[in-house]
């Protein structure tokens, strides 16, 4: 797993979104093309397929990685497919996938113009868009959310359990920043809201992309002395865990930690691993 603060694998080469460098690069025999189904599922042996057939504004540029183009396009299905939360991805394939599911997501739903309901045409392999009456450029919307491991005086961590989960799920507390708040602002009032802790201490550890449909995760890990209850609203069941009640909760088939591919994977392996930042 790379560094958080990594540099990204998938180069966005902004250079190379005209139309007529689009159509050579799609032609070029390294070209690799990602299908994701409705389902956002797409196939993970092999990964991507040589393009064919004729570049249109329902294929996505997504950029290159090590030279290779790379193009994402929706399709109905993809037999056996899997998605970026079960599916056991190398940084390079989660990053092209989260990608893809960002740009087609986004292409999908922006269909016309908030300002003129002009029709919009994709512009620069599917990152932008133009109205076809009012000429105003669109782009991709991103929303911010934050995602906080709580942890309490003796290094418990606070899990909870949406109604909405599979039986026995749980992960750390997460919620969207509302608008006119800070990603701070946020981490104080959400833990509040679901859980009734109060933040002492907080700390940014880093991000993810999220898109289902268009988050971006922002990670903290903070400090509370605070009991906490959850809100049995939005969160069903929650409590303080121990590494040792963590591995013992799993071993009875009880509970059911996120993967690894997702940010709150990633949060959970560092702290069962002590190698999560301290908030202090």
């Amino acid at each position: 797993m790379r560094p958080w603060d990594a540099p990204s694998l998938l180069h966005r080469s902004s250079e190379l979104r005209d139309d007529d460098t689009l159509q050579l690069l799609w032609r070029d025999p390294r070209a690799r093309l990602l299908l994701v189904d409705a389902g956002s599922r797409f196939a993970l042996d092999p990964f991507g397929s040589p393009t064919m057939g004729d570049l249109d504004q329902t294929i996505a540029f997504l950029g290159t990685v090590q030279g290779e183009p790379w193009f994402a396009q929706r399709v109905e299905r993809v037999p056996g497919g899997e998605t970026i939360r079960d599916a056991s991805l190398t940084d390079t394939q989660y990053q092209l996938a989260s990608a893809a599911l960002a740009i087609l997501n986004w292409g999908e739903s922006a269909i016309f113009c908030d300002r003129c309901a002009g029709r919009l045409r994709r512009i620069r392999g599917g990152f932008a868009a133009v109205c076809t009456t009012c000429g105003r450029e669109h782009f991709p919307r991103t929303d911010p959310a934050v995602i906080v491991a709580v942890l309490d005086p003796h290094d418990r961590l606070f899990l909870a359990h949406q109604g909405a989960w599979a039986a026995g799920r749980a992960s750390i507390l997460a919620g969207f920043v509302e608008a006119g708040e800070s990603a701070e602002n946020a981490v104080h009032r959400e833990v509040a809201e679901e859980a009734r802790l109060v933040v002492d201490s907080c700390r940014f550890i880093g991000s993810q992309p999220w898109p289902f449909p268009r988050s971006l995760m922002l990670a903290y890990v903070a400090r509370t002395r605070s009991i906490g209850r959850v809100d049995e609203v939005e969160l069903e069941w929650g409590g303080w865990y121990t590494r040792a009640d963590v591995d013992a909760a799993q071993a009875r088939g009880s509970l059911t930690l996120p993967g690894t591919g997702s940010v709150a994977g990633r949060i959970l392996d560092a702290w069962r691993a002590d190698t999560l930042p301290s908030p202090d």
